[in-house]
Parts: structure tokens; sequence; C-alpha cells
């Protein structure tokens, strides 16, 4: 009885200890990604309304975020300036509003005025947008109005490697 107690006590610590724990393992389901689209023309069917839909290939997992940022110029050292969306612009024209939703299969940008869209083409056409996909466990303490906080934030978290950057066709 001695020798089965021992045989198997000898065979549970080997079986024990080649379990793993994978807590520390980073998750490979979620990984960091921005999309750059192409210039988008937003079109007005309703009087100072109009919505453009981009979808998620491949889609994302519930438990992810969404943060889109519009392109709104250039600095001085040539580098692209990128405004976090929602945002307002209170213009001579009237009020022009940028805000977005998403889902796990798409991100809508939603392009509101007060005004016909013809009288501000510079907002309303060409338009490129940034879509950053960011892991739940990386947004959660994010403050992601500031794009280049954003950026390091994915970088830091090393999900999978360095952040892949494609246009969305």
């Amino acid at each position: 009885m001695k020798k089965i107690f021992l045989l198997l006590s000898i065979v549970s610590v080997f079986g024990l200890t080649a379990c793993s724990n994978d807590d520390d393992r980073v998750d490979q389901d979620t990984f960091p990604e921005t999309f750059e689209t192409k210039p988008i023309t937003f079109l007005e069917n309703t009087p100072g309304v109009s919505q453009v839909v981009i979808p998620l290939v491949p889609k994302i997992l519930a438990s992810d975020v969404v943060l889109v940022y519009r392109l709104s110029g250039v600095n001085n050292l040539g580098n692209d300036i990128w405004e976090p969306i929602p945002t307002s612009y209170d213009l001579p024209q009237g009020r022009l509003n940028y805000n977005f939703d998403f889902s796990v299969d798409d991100v809508v940008v939603y392009l509101n005025t007060n005004f016909s869209f013809s009288l501000r083409p510079d907002f309303t056409a060409s338009q490129i947008f940034k879509i950053a996909l960011v892991p739940g466990f990386v947004a959660k303490d994010l403050k992601s109005n500031d794009y280049n906080v954003v950026m390091s934030a994915l970088e830091n978290a090393k999900v999978k490697g360095n952040i892949k950057i494609e246009t969305i066709k």
C-alpha cells in the first residue's frame, strides 16, 4: 500500500509541475491596430446630416474599444495633426459636429451641421480618419483625447508585436 501511495505521489508531483500558469500570458486574440481611411466625402442626403460606414475586417471582440481621429491638418514639421472625435465646431456658417459609434462589425462616422455641406467643403470633402482598435485591458485607464498617448499605450502594451497601420479599402 505504501508503494502505491508513493507511486501516486510521484506521478502527482510530476503531473502538477507540468501544468503551467498562464495568468501572465499576453492575450493573442486581441491586438492593437490602427486603420487610416482613404479620403471620404460626406454626401448630404438629408439637409445637414450624413454618415459613412467603415467595415471592420476582421470583426473585433466585444471587449475591444474603438477610437476615431480626424486628420485636421499638418504642423510646422510636416507631421499630421489628429483630433479626437467626437468634436464640434462653431463656424460662421453654423455648428458642425463629427461623432461616431461602433459595433464588432463596423464604425459609423456621422457629420451633422445646421447649414449646407457645400458651404464648408474643407470639413465635408476628402476627410481622412484614423481608427484605433484598442484591447479592453489597455483602454481601461487610457486618456483617449490625445492620439500620441493612445499610440504610446498601444506600443507599450506589446500585444502581438508592433502596431499595424493599414489603409481601409
